[in-house]
C-alpha cells in the first residue's frame, strides 16, 4: 500500500472532519450582529474575486445569525494592501479575507510586503488549492521533459508568464530549476489566459500555469500537457512529480486560505470556521467548483495554519532563485 504524503494525509483528515462544535453560552451566541466584510486582494473578475462571490451566499446560510457577507475588493501591492487592512481590522468577527499563498511570500521576498505578520492572523480554513502543470502548443516538436532538457543544452527554453511578482513566474523558476531545464521567461502578459495562449501561438516554447487552465486548453485541442506537478498524474501520457523523481514539484501550489484579524476570540473563530466548513460542503458550492474546475480541498483552521507553515518553509528554501530571477 503506497505511503501518503503529509499533504495527502491532511486532505484525507479534512474530508472526514466533523463540523466544529460551538461552546455553550459563548460570546458567539449573539454573533454576528453586523454584516461581515470579506476582503478580496484582487480587482473584480479575477479568480479570488469569483471564489468569494460564489462562497458569500453559502457562508451567510450557515452563520448563527442572519447578516450579509459583503465581498470587498482591496486592490494594490500584489495583495499587501488587503492583508494590511485585515491585519489592522477589529477582531470582532466582522472582517475576514482570502489570501494568495504564495503570492504574499513572493511579495515579501521582493521587499514589497509590510504592515502585517502572516503568522499572527487567525486562520479559519481554505477555499481551495490549484496545482501546476507544464504544457506546450499542440503542434510543438517537444514531446517530453527529456526533449526540453535536450533543447536547453543548445539554447534556453522559452516560457511565457506574468511579471516577476506573479505566482506562475515563481512556479516556472522553481520547476525549471528542479527539472534541470535552462529557461528564459518571457513576461509582459496581463493574465494567465493571455500568457498560455502566447505559448500556443509560438511566443515561447512552453508554459507553466495552473492545471485547471491547461486542462481546458488541452480539451480544446490547442495544447498538450507534458507534465503535471501532482504526485500522480491524471493526464494520460503526462509525467508527474513521482515519475520525474522530483517530489518537490508537488509543493508548487496556489493556496486560497481564509483568515481573520489577529486576536479573534476563540468562540467566534469556531463559529466562523464551522460556517466556512459547512459552506464549502454546500451542494451549490460543490457544483460551482466542479463547473469552474476549482479544487475545493477544504481544511480546518489547524490544517490551514499547517499549509501556511509548509509553504513558508518551501518558498524560503527557494528564495535565492526567486530573488536572483
Amino acid at each position: 500500500m503506497p505511503t501518503l504524503t503529509r499533504r495527502e494525509l491532511l486532505r484525507t483528515a479534512a474530508l472526514a472532519a466533523p463540523a466544529l462544535a460551538l461552546p455553550r453560552r459563548s460570546r458567539a451566541a449573539g454573533w454576528p450582529e453586523r454584516d461581515i466584510a470579506f476582503i478580496i486582494p484582487d480587482a473584480p473578475g479575477g479568480g479570488f474575486d469569483s471564489a468569494v462571490r460564489a462562497l458569500a451566499p453559502a457562508l451567510e446560510k450557515y452563520l448563527p445569525n442572519k447578516v450579509n457577507v459583503v465581498p470587498t475588493n482591496v486592490v494594490g501591492g500584489g495583495g499587501n494592501r488587503a492583508a494590511a487592512q485585515l491585519f489592522r481590522a477589529k477582531p470582532d468577527g466582522t472582517s475576514i479575507g482570502i489570501f494568495n499563498i504564495p503570492g504574499l511570500f513572493i511579495a515579501a521576498q521582493q521587499g514589497e510586503a509590510g504592515g502585517y505578520d502572516l503568522a499572527k492572523f487567525t486562520w479559519l480554513g481554505r477555499v481551495g488549492e490549484d496545482t501546476y502543470a507544464l504544457g506546450v502548443g499542440a503542434n510543438s516538436p517537444l514531446k517530453s521533459i527529456a526533449d526540453m532538457k535536450a533543447l536547453s543544452q543548445t539554447r534556453p527554453v522559452k516560457f511565457t508568464s506574468t511579471g516577476s511578482a506573479g505566482t506562475a513566474y515563481a512556479a516556472t523558476q522553481i520547476a525549471t530549476n528542479l527539472l534541470g531545464i535552462k529557461a528564459q521567461i518571457i513576461t509582459g502578459y496581463k493574465g494567465s489566459s493571455e500568457y498560455a495562449l502566447a505559448a500556443i501561438r509560438g511566443d515561447g516554447d512552453a508554459v507553466i500555469t495552473t492545471m485547471a487552465l491547461l486542462q481546458r486548453l488541452r480539451a480544446s485541442g490547442d495544447l498538450r500537457i507534458l507534465a503535471t506537478f501532482d504526485p500522480h498524474s491524471s493526464v494520460p501520457g503526462a509525467a508527474d512529480a513521482t515519475t520525474l523523481k522530483q517530489p518537490e514539484l508537488a509543493l508548487i501550489t496556489l493556496e486560497r486560505l481564509i483568515a481573520a484579524p489577529p486576536g479573534l476570540p476563540a468562540d467566534v473563530k469556531k463559529a466562523l470556521a464551522d460556517a466556512l466548513w459547512q459552506a464549502l460542503g454546500d451542494p451549490q458550492i460543490v457544483a460551482w467548483a466542479k463547473q469552474t474546475e476549482i479544487n475545493l480541498a477544504r481544511e480546518t483552521p489547524d490544517q490551514a495554519a499547517a499549509t501556511l507553515a509548509d509553504q513558508s518553509k518551501f518558498f524560503a528554501k527557494w528564495k535565492h532563485v526567486l530573488v536572483s530571477g
